[in-house]
């Protein structure tokens, strides 16, 4: 969904745009709030937009008479206050003008435009079953008709709508085999009910009609993503590796760091020279987000992975040592993906190029590394908190610090060579 409240000067500049409600006009003053944006960055403009938006809220909100003694919002002045008689109540958004709200606010919140376009997938998927209607008008008979609906699609389904909008479910319900999993269902249903949660605490409705509609599943978490096995990882490395001094080395190093590290792809591939480091005389590779277009998925997810014996057997300190800044310089950002899109479409072809399909109930992919590093350590009888320190999981019990969360690099440094010295 585009921004309903950008505009685009023919200078390129951005503008913030708001029409008032008809029955609001009267008492604000004005048939719309209009603002320059000053900037010709779409991202910046809807970071901007967003903090107007609320303001822009709070100004309709104050027509309700709550607030008829306070100033009127700083951005819009020149609207009047509300007469202290009013009894005309804010307009409750309906549930794409809502999430066009939602989006902006978490977006200066800094979450990932990969988990907002998640998310906007999932409401239009909702306004395709139930029609866009007022938030506060969804109800627990909606909810059940979303279950009902989205358990009969394909599991390509959002991505087949977003690109052939004019569609209409008949033409995908019942269409193939299989249907969408209980997992992807109940992460249909997570999105939803965390919209609907944010609405709540707004107070625009009172009740979450998703709350509940999760579907307990019968199958094993830890059967979602299978693992590697110890000869699969033999043929990724032997596979991948005459890329090692190519133009697209990443085809090399990034397989190898990932079962080394368990490090997730993303926090790979956007690694900088100034992220390898030695921490309490330990070398370490810092997971951090400080550098420009670095981020990390939660507060658990920076800590310092202590650099296994292979990795360095491997050259990976000279490696690194010959990039200029970024350690993996060929891979290019953008806001949705990060450094990750080209890497990930690569190992999706790689693995069927070389034979690895999927096998029994889970799936392998390039994130399978981390589950690998999770189970190898787990039956070498690690305990979970260190498990969890490695990966980046909050774990609990031991005060942060700085660099190693719950452990310093030399706790985790024996841990970490416990993983098997594939070649």
């Amino acid at each position: 969904m585009s921004s309903p409240y950008l505009l685009k000067s023919r200078h390129g500049i951005y503008y913030f745009r708001l029409v008032i409600p008809v029955p609001l006009r009267v008492v604000i003053g004005k048939t719309e709030l209009r603002r320059s944006l000053k900037t010709r960055s779409k991202r910046e403009a809807l970071l901007k937009s967003a903090r107007l938006l609320l303001e822009a809220q709070e100004l309709l909100g104050s027509a309700e008479g709550r607030g008829t003694g306070s100033d009127p919002t700083p951005a819009f002045t020149g609207a009047t206050r509300p007469p202290s008689n009013t009894t005309l109540s804010a307009p409750v958004p309906t549930l794409s003008q809502f999430f066009e709200s939602y989006r902006q606010f978490q977006l200066v919140q800094g979450v990932s435009l990969k988990t907002l376009d998640d998310k906007e997938a999932v409401v239009r998927l909702l306004l395709f079953i139930c029609q866009d209607k007022r938030i506060d008008y969804y109800t627990i008979g909606d909810a059940k008709l979303f279950r009902e609906k989205a358990l009969l699609l394909p599991p390509l389904a959002l991505r087949t709508l977003q690109k052939h909008p004019n569609k209409v479910l008949s033409d995908l319900i019942g269409k193939v085999e299989p249907t969408i999993s209980i997992t992807t269902y109940n992460n249909y249903i997570k999105n939803l009910s965390t919209i609907f949660s944010y609405a709540q605490k707004e107070e625009i409705l009172y009740s979450n009609p998703f709350a509940n509609m999760r579907i307990k599943n019968p199958v094993r978490v830890s059967s979602y993503r299978d693992v590697f096995t110890p000869s699969e990882v033999a043929l990724i490395f032997k596979k991948t590796s005459h890329y090692r001094e190519s133009k697209q080395s990443f085809k090399y190093w990034l397989p190898r760091l990932a079962y080394y590290t368990g490090a997730r792809l993303n926090e790979l591939c956007q690694l900088c020279k100034q992220d390898i480091k030695l921490i309490n005389d330990v070398p370490c590779i810092h997971i951090q987000a400080v550098s420009p277009n670095q981020r990390i998925k939660n507060s658990s997810s920076e800590r310092a992975i202590p650099l296994h014996s292979k990795l360095v057997e491997f050259g990976f300190n000279e490696w690194v040592e010959n990039q200029d800044n970024q350690i993996f310089p060929m891979l290019r950002y953008s806001d949705k993906h990060g450094y990750s899109a080209t890497p990930s479409r690569w190992f999706g072809r790689f693995k069927a190029d070389i034979g690895l399909f999927e096998d029994g109930a889970g799936k392998k992919d390039f994130h399978s590394f981390r589950h690998t590093v999770a189970d190898e350590l787990k039956q070498k009888g690690v305990s979970e908190n260190l498990i969890g320190g490695i990966l980046g999981h909050t774990t609990g019990g031991i005060n942060n610090t700085r660099y190693g969360k719950d452990f310093k690099p030399e706790v985790l440094k024996p841990v970490i060579e416990l993983l098997a010295h594939c070649r």
